[in-house]
């Protein structure tokens, strides 16, 4: 051992220290640094803020035990034998928190805080705190006025810019793009989010976690009769097989296959027997998941049919499959939901290369019909799977005859306004038809719409 005098200690300290570099930790802050209560212990500071004291936040609820009931827990706990140690309560941790926190309250200076609001609701102060303001009264606890009035200020502008409702107005080289059927009501109802679409090209992510949604399932039945249609020859006997599979490959949670599995079947073993009814009757599929295109006033107009038959009489059938409710007679009197009058449209166009474009013409005038292939449950029934056509509704003011001619003329108005025109391309337009929020963050809604300047 060597013995250094005390008056030497600050030198000999310096020199053994100055041999070792010690940084601080990357992105943090030379004077503030953010502690769980634990850590917190271990630390000395000047200032200590004991944050969140919110009912259900501290202490921190104790999650319930997924193997062991809390009677059968506290009975393990409790007669241990053996001279070992029983399973601790679950109520252990609110004790530590406790413990943790009374150890920090002996700081120089303490600040304990919580919040208001939460998620935009009323909070709730922790039962601690409110007792220890009943405890202490004016005499232990002061109200630090100072800093609660420059944290308000944050949020208390000189001067507040409402934010307008946006219309960007792209030039005339920007908005010639590629127009799908699926689009339409997109650009009537919701332009902005049409711009960012297919405009900008931005697209929204998936979360990785992400559960299934109606689109992902549609996605899922699509694919399936796609296959079926394209690789099994409409085959009756493998369209089951094929549903099973997929189920089989499927990413999702267990119990979501479980739950969707008999449903999916159900309406599976529907779509055969109509299929096998329509072949009876003489109809014939001549396009299974087949892309059409069409030019329409100089621009490109595309779709994707599902399927289309020609019937008995050589007129040609448009089928749009659907895992929810068809769209509503009130959307398409209005000029929405007009899918299968665009599909209509370009099959009259010859954009199907399937379909003869001498033969092609007769669905403009009397088409063999429109209709939306639903495997939801039929209302009123236990039964998946129904036959919906609009044209044949009293509701609907759309007939055989203008199903098409209806669904041209809203598009070419479209087209004429945003796509060829100056219209700008105005956030929820429309917003009863505009259901969709990919792009509500990118638009600022919040800050706008229901206030002045933006729709109610």
């Amino acid at each position: 051992p060597v013995t250094v005098p005390l008056a030497d200690w600050p030198a000999w300290g310096g020199q053994v220290l100055s041999q070792y570099s010690v940084r601080p930790a990357w992105g943090g802050h030379p004077r503030v640094a953010i502690y769980g209560l634990l850590e917190a212990r271990m630390q000395q500071a000047d200032l200590v803020i004991c944050a969140g004291l919110n009912e259900g936040s501290w202490p921190q609820l104790p999650a319930p035990d997924p193997w062991l009931a809390p009677a059968l827990r506290r009975r393990l706990g409790s007669k241990a034998g053996n001279g070992t140690t029983g399973l601790p309560a679950l109520e252990r941790n609110i004790g530590l928190s406790a413990h943790d926190l009374a150890s920090l309250m002996g700081g120089k200076r303490l600040l304990l805080t919580r919040a208001r609001r939460d998620a935009g609701s009323p909070a709730i102060a922790s039962r601690f705190l409110l007792r220890l303001q009943a405890l202490a009264g004016t005499r232990g606890l002061i109200e630090e006025t100072r800093l609660l009035t420059l944290a308000r200020q944050i949020d208390r502008p000189e001067k507040v810019v409402p934010v307008k409702q946006p219309a960007p107005t792209p030039p005339a080289h920007r908005r010639r793009v590629k127009l799908a059927v699926t689009a339409l009501d997109r650009l009537r109802a919701d332009p902005y989010a049409f711009y960012a679409r297919s405009i900008l090209n931005l697209s929204p992510l998936d979360l990785v976690d992400a559960r299934p949604t109606a689109a992902w399932r549609g996605t899922m039945v699509h694919n399936v009769l796609e296959q079926w249609a394209k690789h099994d020859g409409l085959d009756h006997d493998k369209l089951t097989a094929r549903a099973k599979a997929m189920l089989a490959e499927l990413s999702a949670h267990p119990l979501t296959r479980i739950l969707w599995e008999p449903r999916l079947l159900q309406a599976i073993e529907w779509v055969k027997a109509e299929m096998q009814q329509n072949i009876d009757d003489g109809r014939r599929p001549v396009v299974l998941e087949g892309r059409g295109s069409a030019e329409i006033l100089g621009i490109t107009v595309h779709g994707k049919a599902d399927r289309i038959d020609r019937d008995r009489e050589g007129r040609l059938v448009i089928i749009d499959y659907k895992t929810g409710k068809p769209p509503s007679n009130k959307a398409m009197a209005e000029g929405y939901a007009l899918q299968l009058g665009l599909l209509g449209l370009l099959a009259a166009e010859g954009g199907f290369d399937a379909i003869d474009p001498a033969q092609s013409a007769k669905v403009s005038g009397v088409a063999g019909g429109f209709e939306y292939w639903s495997l939801a449950k039929k209302q009123g029934t236990q039964d998946f799977g129904y036959v919906t056509r609009p044209t044949e509704v009293k509701a609907n003011p759309l007939t055989l005859e203008s199903m098409v001619p209806t669904a041209r003329g809203h598009l070419e108005d479209a087209i004429r306004l945003w796509i060829l025109g100056d219209e700008p391309f105005t956030a929820k337009l429309h917003p009863d038809y505009a259901p969709y929020a990919d792009f509500d963050h990118l638009m600022r809604k919040d800050e706008w719409y229901g206030r002045e300047g933006g729709e109610s």
